[in-house]
């Protein structure tokens, strides 16, 4: 028998996934309940499957801390975001956080828990589950709906945008060449961060990380064996806020402290098996990120941009 596959050209994963972010799609938080937990998760992979019976689909990743919950749950409730939901799109779109603290909700007909305020919503009884790769596909069966009209949260090119094109991202008005924030270093570096970091750190979620445990995750891949302090310093955080950082982390099984042999008292850090496969992925979508970012520069300017910062970095640093 022919092999199906035979000739086909293997498509590269990062321009695939660049390529389907160029599709604009909604996005809704995803509620379950099981084993007496409340469990959410951002997603923007909803579909409608058919009207008679009524099914809606979504998928959740295999490596989302939630996938077991949600596949093993008897119902769930699909809220569709509105433009003015980005923080909650946010917030269930990190890991790692207490999604639902501060949050209104009630379990729903389903059973599902339904977060106050927000609608439309669907909630669903779990109809079919499906293999999808890295991701389960899951079906419900509408058994609720929550109506209402609203302006949608979109999802395009790894931004979270309205629909209305021009406030989909507000433009900082121009500025005359002498002007003071043109010519501000600290201003520049900072909004220089915010456009480049700004669209990846929205795509976290995807991986499961929040902003800090990608910092932690990226810099232990370089180097191994640091201590909290000098992690912090590398990582740009505060040294007790890392510490619950790397709590979280290390119950996660994603690194590990050691006591150096020498002094006992010295504890250092190191990613595990699961720590470095977590975020390999997210090495190269960084990279990824990055050149599309400056792919407007030519060879020699992407040079100077990155030289001009680390020597700044450099001479900072040795000044310190």
């Amino acid at each position: 028998m022919a092999n199906s596959n035979a000739g086909k050209a293997a498509l590269d994963p990062r321009s695939f996934r660049q390529l389907l972010g160029q599709f604009p799609t909604g996005v809704a938080v995803v509620t379950a309940t099981h084993g007496g937990h409340v469990v959410g998760m951002t997603a923007n992979s909803f579909s409608s499957v058919s009207l008679d019976p009524p099914l809606v689909l979504w998928s959740v990743a295999k490596s989302s801390p939630s996938h077991d919950a949600f596949v093993a749950a008897d119902a769930f409730a699909v809220h569709f975001l509105g433009a003015e939901h980005r923080d909650l799109a946010v917030r269930f779109g990190t890991a790692g956080t207490d999604k639902f603290a501060g949050i209104v909700h009630a379990p729903g007909r389903s059973g599902a828990p339904l977060l106050e305020g927000l609608a439309p919503i669907f909630e669903c009884r779990a109809w079919a589950r499906y293999p999808g790769g890295d991701h389960t596909i899951l079906v419900g069966e509408v058994l609720h709906m929550v109506e209402r009209s609203h302006d949608p949260l979109l999802f395009h090119s790894g931004e979270l945008r309205r629909i209305d094109a021009p406030n989909a991202l507000r433009r900082a008005p121009p500025l005359a060449s002498n002007s003071f924030a043109r010519n501000y270093l600290a201003y520049l570096l900072a909004r220089a961060s915010f456009i480049v970091s700004n669209e990846f750190h929205a795509r976290l979620g995807d991986w499961d990380l929040s902003v800090p445990e990608w910092r932690v995750l990226a810099c232990l891949m370089d180097v191994e064996g640091l201590s909290v302090g000098e992690l912090a310093a590398m990582a740009l955080m505060k040294q007790p806020r890392l510490t619950k950082v790397l709590d979280r982390m290390e119950r996660d099984g994603l690194l590990q402290r050691r006591a150096t042999s020498g002094d006992r008292r010295r504890v250092t850090l190191h990613l595990t098996a699961k720590g470095r496969a977590r975020v390999q992925p997210v090495l190269l979508a960084a990279k990824a990120h990055e050149a599309e970012v400056l792919k407007q520069f030519s060879d020699e300017e992407r040079a100077t941009i990155k030289y001009a910062l680390d020597l700044l970095i450099d001479r900072q640093t040795r000044e310190e």
